[in-house]
């Protein structure tokens, strides 16, 4: 799910987009949602009765990757060889199950997660680092006209978050906490 549409790009820049810039310009679209998902470690899009899965490693609790936390409501729990778990429960971002989990294999987990709506800040940083990629030349690091210089950059991408994407997206980053730790014995 895309956080801006290429029409709302084209709006932000002034004038219409040819169909060669369309393209570039939805490529961009894609490329930044997926640096975005990346860099917050969340996924932003709405999954519905949805199922993943987790590694089974023994213990007491099996930990949820942040990517799923969001507004996650689990439906039903089940072993890899299909049985069904029933005396599970959600305990934060930890599915516990007093009985301990088997030590190898994986669970399998079923409900929904995600954002209804995604953050409006996703939008503006979306289309303003969509807008500068389209601004930049590849390969091209400095252009100046009087006197004639140009500098190349080095092989990178231009594809990459700036500082104010970043810091925009700083709230929905995982920070640095302090955890629980008891003691069980499976």
């Amino acid at each position: 799910m895309a956080f801006v549409t290429v029409e709302e790009v084209a709006t932000r820049l002034g004038w219409p987009l040819t169909p060669e810039e369309q393209a570039r310009v939805q490529a961009f679209i894609d490329d930044c949602t997926v640096l975005i998902e990346d860099y917050c470690g969340l996924d932003f899009q709405r999954h519905e009765n949805q199922s993943f899965q987790l590694p089974a490693r023994g213990g007491w609790f099996i930990e949820i990757p942040r990517r799923y936390t969001s507004f996650l409501t689990v439906d039903s729990v089940a072993l890899s060889d299909g049985t069904a778990v029933v005396d599970w429960r959600l305990n934060g971002n930890c599915l516990v199950l007093e009985s301990c989990w088997p030590s190898s294999g994986y669970v399998t987990v079923t409900g929904s997660w995600g954002y209804t709506t995604p953050p409006a800040i996703l939008k503006v940083t979306t289309a303003a680092e969509v807008i500068r990629w389209m601004a930049q030349t590849p390969g091209l690091a400095m252009e100046r006209t009087g006197e004639r210089e140009v500098e190349y950059a080095t092989a990178s991408s231009p594809q990459s978050l700036s500082a104010a994407a970043m810091q925009a997206l700083r709230r929905y980053r995982p920070s640095a906490g302090t955890i629980t730790l008891k003691r069980g014995d499976c």
